[in-house]
């Protein structure tokens, strides 16, 4: 009798013990406790996971539950202010330069603004005048950082989204944190501006500082083309670039992306890169003398009306050759089934023409001159590496004197022996 007792214990705890082990998997298998908030969603995820699972089991397999969709990264006032210029955006890094791209439009605008109201009471100056542009320009690039610290902050909340672009995202923060630094160091300067002194210095001083914040300017809107260039390279959208996006809206020429667009197109029919193409490129001497001899705005006239005029000195009759402005004072030649020394023989041409040629202007005689560099493009090229090379010559143009042509046939830049051409005097007016 007392070892049947004995038995029956020993079966009972057993039971109880794999009933405990039992009731223990089950509860490890059910979801974790809801809320009452979440009850409905959690109930229809079950009823979904049901109905699954029973169209599996009969064969007839409908769609699985679906999954939350990724929550978008682009702003939605970065969308907003897209839309409004009819502009698409498939990244987070293409919408911000993008966006960054307009509104540098919008402060170079003011920039010019306050530039021409400086300039307006350059002779005679008020201290309060000058007050008013000063705290007119601190308030303006006080904006301007509070939008550049936003763009940077929409990059560095979203690295894991950025997915094949971060290098180029974490390429454009650290130039927008170049710009901060450097458009804080004008704002200190502004404010120890000291108004006791000859007023006449303090407009000096103001203009100097603009023309600082005119450079960074036009350094970051170059860097923004460049940008959106890379991404619709990266993403193979050249040839689907609305035509509005590749003309240049100053000189009626296309632009950095249209000339990148036209360079896909020419590659594109030239699959095995057979025929002839060279480039050239163009820069205005000395400009930014100009600029701060007649104003920002004055300069954009004169540079319009160059880029006019080199446009109808290339020659266009065979439909291959266009002039297109790359960016600034510095303009692409492009020169289809031309070999590098017809090209070369073009740009010497303009080159000579542009140095005898006036170009009035409210009334002063501007005597202008031009640097060139010019390249054949190879099999193997890329755009970057094209543009570096004709980029290298034009620049080693700049160092030897200007107003000269240089030429990079595959063992660096050289310098030519350019023919004399015969070429008349001109007057050009440029309209104000």
């Amino acid at each position: 009798m007392f070892l049947l007792l004995i038995l029956m214990i020993g079966a009972n705890l057993l039971i109880g013990f794999c009933a405990a082990v039992r009731v223990r998997q089950l509860i490890q298998r059910q979801p974790a406790i809801v809320t009452i908030e979440n009850a409905e969603i959690f109930l229809n995820d079950i009823q979904s996971n049901q109905d699954y699972s029973d169209n599996k089991d009969s064969g007839n397999l409908g769609p699985p539950p679906k999954k939350p969709e990724p929550e978008e990264v682009i702003p939605y006032e970065y969308l907003d202010q897209l839309r409004a210029e009819s502009i698409e955006a498939n990244s987070l890094v293409e919408a911000t330069a993008q966006v960054l791209r307009l509104e540098i439009g919008k402060y170079r605008a003011k920039l010019i603004e306050i530039e021409n109201n400086l300039r307006e009471v350059w002779y005679q100056p008020t201290e309060d005048a000058l007050h008013g542009i000063a705290e007119e320009l601190d308030a303006l690039n006080i904006d301007w950082l509070d939008k550049q610290a936003e763009a940077s902050q929409h990059l560095d909340s979203s690295t894991e989204g950025l997915g094949g672009y971060s290098d180029i995202g974490r390429r454009l923060c650290d130039t927008l944190f170049d710009q901060t630094a450097q458009i804080e160091t004008t704002l200190s300067n502004l404010q120890h501006l000291d108004f006791e002194d000859n007023l006449t210095d303090v407009c000096r001083k103001l203009i100097l500082e603009i023309g600082r914040l005119m450079d960074l300017c036009h350094d970051l809107r170059d860097k923004m083309t460049e940008t959106i260039v890379t991404v619709l390279r990266a993403e193979k959208q050249l040839s689907t670039v609305d035509s509005k996006m590749k003309v240049d809206s100053l000189t009626g020429l296309m632009n950095r992306t249209g000339t990148e667009c036209k360079l896909f197109e020419w590659w594109r029919d030239d699959i095995r890169r057979e025929r002839l193409l060279s480039i050239a490129m163009i820069d205005i001497d000395a400009f930014r003398r100009l600029n701060e001899r007649l104003g920002t705005e004055s300069g954009d006239q004169v540079i319009s009306a160059i880029c006019r005029y080199v446009s109808d000195l290339v020659r266009t009759n065979r439909g291959y050759e266009f002039a297109m402005r790359l960016e600034g004072q510095r303009l692409l030649l492009f020169f289809g089934d031309v070999g590098p020394r017809g090209a070369t023989s073009a740009v010497e041409r303009i080159r000579q023409t542009i140095q005898s040629t006036t170009f009035e202007y409210d009334g002063d005689e501007l005597e202008l001159s031009i640097s060139c560099g010019v390249t054949e493009a190879k099999p193997d090229d890329t755009v970057p590496k094209l543009f570096n090379r004709a980029m290298t010559a034009l620049r080693t143009a700049k160092k030897n004197g200007r107003n000269r042509t240089f030429i990079d046939e595959g063992s660096g830049p050289q310098a030519i022996d350019p023919p004399d051409y015969s070429i008349r005097h001109r007057v050009i007016k440029v309209d104000r």
